[in-house]
């Protein structure tokens, strides 16, 4: 089980190396202003590399991960709320990156229905990592589990679900649309691998 921990440690490392690299590689690429779909897109130099590897995999590692998370934590409602909730966003992730966008810029402009499919699975994906976290975070308030780990939770959580709100009450409309959901997928992300971390940490000592 602690080998399957892992996975929650190479998955965020494997998007963030993914983005900042094929972002670098991309002459046209805009961390601020694009999305991150935007690398698997038919004019990203790899797009296969990331919707492959930075998408479909990672989706696929956070699977694995729900599953001694959620061994991991005492009874309670919260706990199995969020590795379920955590192992449906890697379920989307991976939809997400086998139905990769279709259009230059992932433009949605007469969508097709493939591009429909990658924007629900991606809405989808973001809005169930961000409810996985903030689950972990409301046991602050039950009391069942380590104190910081909850204080951890609910405030990557607050600040992901912050981020998705500015993102789409805008209606994508933000000046750097790229920034807000970057800082929403990584909050999250910071989330899992911190998960990780402990899970690891606490196996060792029992070891």
């Amino acid at each position: 089980m602690q080998r399957l921990a892992w996975s929650g440690i190479l998955a965020p490392l494997l998007r963030l190396g993914l983005i900042l690299l094929l972002g670098v590689l991309h002459p046209d690429y805009s961390q601020t202003r694009d999305f991150i779909s935007e690398l698997g897109a038919p004019d990203a130099p790899f797009p296969a590399v990331m919707n492959l590897l930075g998408i479909a995999l990672v989706g696929l590692l956070l699977v694995v991960f729900s599953v001694p998370l959620r061994r991991a934590q005492p009874p309670g409602p919260l706990g199995t709320a969020g590795s379920l909730l955590l192992a449906i966003s890697g379920v989307a992730f991976v939809a997400v990156g086998l139905l990769p966008c279709d259009q230059p810029g992932c433009s949605s402009t007469s969508p097709s229905a493939v591009m429909q499919g990658h924007l629900v699975a991606g809405l989808t994906a973001m809005t169930t990592q961000t409810l996985s976290a903030l689950a972990f975070g409301l046991r602050l308030f039950s009391g069942t589990g380590p104190r910081w780990y909850a204080v951890t939770s609910l405030a990557l959580g607050l600040a992901a679900l912050l981020a998705l709100a500015l993102l789409f009450g805008t209606g994508l409309r933000l000046p750097a649309p790229g920034i807000a959901q970057k800082a929403m997928q990584f909050s999250v992300d910071i989330w899992v691998f911190v998960s990780a971390v402990a899970l690891l940490r606490a196996r060792r000592s029992d070891a």
